[in-house]
């Protein structure tokens, strides 16, 4: 029998790009200082189609998907440069419509050329806490449209 080796969420690598329309991009910037990663899950739009004649059984059907990614990162003191994969995440995190919009690449570090892409809308908001924390914002990707298998090039 085959031991299970775990895979860490470290793994994972997100990298966007500013919303183009209809345009793929033809650079990824990887968003770094991530401390809290959940990659791109798959969420169904589920209705009850049970009827009085179910027996007391209930009956889901699904009528549509979704999907979101979420994650913290620590935010670079003011005196530093901040990180370009934040900054793309915390404007579009600014802004609505498509100006809200990123393109998002979420790869496995031990499978570098496979991925999934997609575009989503971003909220970015920065977390408080005791004088002592080092600052973090969290973030979450609320897809729009499908997440692509992809194949990256290295």
């Amino acid at each position: 029998m085959t031991e299970i080796t775990p895979g860490v969420v470290g793994d994972y690598k997100l990298e966007v790009a500013a919303y183009t329309d209809g345009v793929e991009p033809s650079a990824w910037t990887a968003v770094r200082g991530m401390t809290e990663f959940t990659p791109g899950q798959i969420e169904k739009n589920q209705e009850d189609d049970s009827s009085f004649d179910s027996d007391g059984w209930a009956s889901v059907f699904s009528t549509g998907l979704s999907w979101k990614a979420e994650g913290t990162v620590k935010l670079p003191r003011a005196s530093l440069t901040p990180d370009a994969g934040q900054e793309i995440l915390r404007a579009a995190g600014s802004n609505y419509a498509e100006d809200g919009f990123v393109h998002v690449r979420i790869s496995d570090k031990t499978a570098p050329t496979k991925a999934v892409t997609g575009i989503a809308d971003v909220t970015f908001t920065k977390n408080g806490g005791p004088r002592t924390d080092l600052q973090t914002a969290a973030f979450a990707l609320a897809g729009r449209g499908a997440l692509e298998d992809v194949t990256i090039t290295p």
